[in-house]
């Protein structure tokens, strides 16, 4: 076997890594690709170099004119067509090849299953902590938008929200998909999971008639003055446009 080639644990390190890193910083300067490089026995360079090669089969940065270095190899493109067709088995494989290189006894830290939850708490963050892959979720559809909210542009962490466009209780095979998330202050993700506002297809923010008739500076400020804007695109990880015509066709009140 060529030495230089990439076992399916690396990739799946690999492809984990690419979901939470910017495209501007797929380079071998980056500390957390150092970070890996060194777990999973590459060198940055190779690991950049990977990380680059999957960005050239990912159809949002292509369209920007971007583009990796086109040598994807065949087990890259399987393993990218893995990836989107289930994203939760992805999850869950990449965690544990993630937990095995940093030393990490995946079985305990994966103890509790889907079956010891309730999904259909009105809190979703209550149960975060038992969502499989949920951490990773969040981790990547915040990437995507460069960690700030897409309405507002709010940047803090603590204030933003990984919101699934579909219920996570409504959409097994979605849930943990990074194109059924978008990034939201807690406040908007609030408004969106209640119906209160949608996103149409042209990505632009739609207010029902409850929050159109608030009559508070505030409901002003925070809400009113975004509708009919475009939300802030993501880098990866563009909203299904199946999955928003599910959200204003069940959900927004209108």
């Amino acid at each position: 076997m060529n030495h230089l080639q990439w076992n399916r644990k690396q990739l799946l390190v690999a492809f984990a890594l690419y979901t939470q890193v910017p495209f501007g910083r797929l380079h071998a300067r980056n500390p957390d690709i150092i970070k890996h490089a060194e777990l999973i026995g590459r060198t940055p360079s190779a690991l950049a170099m990977k990380l680059v090669n999957i960005a050239s089969l990912d159809p949002v940065i292509t369209s920007t004119g971007r583009s990796g270095l086109k040598s994807a190899s065949k087990a890259d493109k399987a393993m990218w067509e893995e990836m989107n067709s289930d994203w939760e088995i992805f999850w869950k494989e990449s965690q544990v090849a993630v937990d095995s290189v940093t030393g990490i006894d995946a079985k305990k830290t994966n103890a509790i299953s889907d079956n010891q939850a309730s999904y259909l708490a009105d809190d979703k963050m209550a149960f975060a902590s038992v969502r499989h892959g949920q951490d990773s979720f969040r981790k990547a559809v915040l990437c995507a938008y460069n960690v700030q909210c897409c309405i507002t542009g709010i940047d803090n962490p603590k204030l933003l929200i990984a919101s699934h466009i579909i219920p996570w209780a409504k959409d097994k095979k979605n849930r943990l998909n990074p194109c059924n998330g978008l990034s939201l202050s807690s406040l908007h993700d609030k408004a969106f999971d209640s119906g209160l506002l949608t996103i149409n297809e042209k990505f632009e923010v739609m207010l029902s008639k409850e929050l159109k008739n608030g009559k508070t500076a505030y409901n002003n400020s925070a809400f009113i003055g975004f509708e009919g804007c475009k939300i802030i695109m993501p880098e990866k990880f563009t909203p299904s446009q199946d999955l928003l015509e599910y959200h204003r066709s069940h959900i927004f009140t209108s």
